[in-house]
C-alpha cells in the first residue's frame, strides 16, 4: 500500500514487542494512517546524501523507516527530483521535504517549475537542513543544521505545519555589446534567498576556488572557518574594495529610479539583494540593530521603507562597508538603500557575485531582476517567516 499522511499525525512507537518470537518482524512506519485518508495528503522526501557529511545518509535511512521506502528519493541516484515529482504529479496535497542545503532546496523548487504537477499551487516544501549556511532553513524555522536528533517530531511538524508564500526571482542576463555571451552566464537563473556582489562574494569565491583545488585540506569545519577568516582579511588590501571602488563598476536602477548618486555618496564594498530575512548563515542586515555610529545615513525608523516580507514582490537592497560584514554577524544593520520589484543592474567590468551561496565571476553585462513566481513553504510557529505579513498569491 502506498503510505500517505493524515491531516493530523501522531507518532506511533508500537514496534513488534520485545520478546516476540517472530524473528522476521519488520519495523512499521512511525506514522498512524488509515485507508480512508490514504489519498488526502502525502509527504515525500528528497535527500542529498552528500550534504552534511554522514548526516545525509542517516537522514535518508530514518526517513525510509518512518514514511516508507517508496516515498524517499536519493537525489544523486535519481539524478534530481524529476522522478519523484513525476510519480506524485497527481497528488492533491503533496508535502515535500528537501533534505540538504540551500542548493538542494533551490534544486527542488526549480524542478517544480518544470514539472507537470496537477495541483502545483497546493504543493508545500519544507526543509531538513544538512548544508553549511542553511539560510532558508533558518528563516523557515528548521534550525541551523541537523545534528543527529530524532526525526519523528520534525516530520510531524513538517506534516502539519503552516505555510507561507515565498517570492522567487528571475535573473535575466544580457551581455554587453563587446562581450561574448559565454562570459556572462550565471550558475542559476532564479534565486530564493539573496543575490550579492562585491567583497562578500569575493571572499566566497576565493574560498570556493581554494577548496576545489585541495578538497582534503578543507574537509574540517574549524579549518574552513579559519581559512575563510584569512581570506576575508586579504580583501582589505584588494584595491577593488579600497574606498568603495566598486561603486565605479556598476549602475543600479530600482523601479525606474537611478541609485547611482546614493552609491557614490555611500561607496559600499558589497551590495545585497535580499529576499528572505536570513543572509550569511542567519544574519538579517536589513532588520538588524541600528548603530548610530555606522548607520548615520540610514535612519532607525525610516518611513520610506515598507515592512520586510518574503511574499510582497519587493527585494530589500542593502550596502556594506567591508568592516560591516563582520559587524552584521553581531546583529548589526547594513546601509538600507532601497526596496524594489524590478532591479536593473549594469555591470561595467568583471565582478564577483553570489547567488544563494554559489559564488562566481560575472563579466560586463546588463541584469534585470523580476519576480518569477511563488512557492508554498512549510514553516514553524516561531520562525522569522511566521512573523512576517503574508501577501496574496500572484
Amino acid at each position: 500500500m502506498r503510505i500517505s499522511l493524515l491531516n493530523h499525525y501522531s507518532v506511533n512507537t508500537n514496534m513488534d514487542p520485545p520478546g516476540d518470537d517472530n524473528s522476521t518482524a519488520v519495523q512499521r512506519p512511525l506514522m498512524d494512517i488509515t485507508e480512508a485518508d490514504a489519498y488526502r495528503e502525502k509527504i515525500i522526501a528528497f535527500v542529498n546524501p552528500k550534504s552534511g557529511g554522514l548526516q545525509g545518509e542517516r537522514v535518508f535511512e530514518q526517513l525510509r523507516a518512518q514514511i516508507g521506502e517508496d516515498n524517499v528519493y536519493d537525489l544523486v541516484k535519481s539524478k534530481g527530483p524529476d522522478e519523484g515529482l513525476r510519480e506524485n504529479r497527481n497528488e492533491k496535497n503533496l508535502r515535500i521535504i528537501a533534505c540538504g542545503g540551500d542548493g538542494t532546496v533551490g534544486w527542488v523548487l526549480s524542478a517544480l517549475d518544470t514539472s507537470q504537477m496537477q495541483y502545483l499551487d497546493f504543493v508545500s516544501v519544507g526543509v531538513i537542513p544538512l548544508g553549511t549556511g542553511n539560510d532558508m532553513a533558518r528563516f523557515l524555522g528548521w534550525g541551523p543544521g541537523y545534528r543527529g536528533e530524532p526525526l519523528a517530531p520534525m516530520i510531524q511538524t513538517l506534516a502539519t505545519g503552516e505555510t507561507r508564500l515565498l517570492d522567487r526571482w528571475f535573473i535575466d542576463v544580457q551581455p554587453a555589446a563587446h562581450t561574448e555571451a559565454s562570459s556572462v552566464k550565471v550558475p542559476q537563473p532564479v534565486f530564493n534567498n539573496y543575490l550579492s556582489f562585491g567583497a562578500d562574494a569575493q571572499i566566497a569565491l576565493d574560498f570556493h576556488l581554494k577548496r576545489n583545488a585541495n578538497p582534503r585540506m578543507y574537509s574540517n569545519r574549524i579549518v574552513n572557518q579559519l581559512a575563510y577568516g584569512c581570506i576575508s582579511c586579504g580583501t582589505f588590501i584588494d584595491r577593488r574594495y579600497l574606498c568603495g571602488n566598486i561603486a565605479n563598476y556598476f549602475e543600479l536602477v530600482v523601479d525606474g529610479r537611478s541609485i547611482d548618486d546614493e552609491m557614490h555618496r555611500f561607496r559600499p564594498d558589497a551590495i545585497c539583494f535580499l529576499n528572505i530575512a536570513s543572509y550569511a548563515a542567519g544574519t538579517n542586515p536589513w532588520q538588524g540593530v541600528y548603530d548610530r555610529l555606522w548607520c548615520a545615513r540610514s535612519a532607525p525608523d525610516d518611513d520610506r521603507f515598507r515592512e520586510q516580507s518574503c511574499s510582497d514582490g519587493y527585494l530589500e537592497i542593502i550596502g556594506f562597508k567591508h568592516f560591516e560584514l563582520a559587524r552584521i554577524r553581531l546583529g548589526r544593520r547594513g546601509h538600507r538603500i532601497a526596496q524594489g520589484s524590478e532591479i536593473k543592474l549594469t555591470i561595467i567590468r568583471d565582478l564577483p557575485m553570489e547567488i544563494d551561496g554559489e559564488p562566481f565571476l560575472l563579466g560586463p553585462c546588463q541584469i534585470t531582476i523580476t519576480r518569477k513566481n511563488q512557492s508554498r513553504m512549510i514553516i514553524t510557529q516561531r520562525s522569522q517567516a511566521a512573523q512576517q505579513t503574508q501577501s496574496n498569491r500572484i
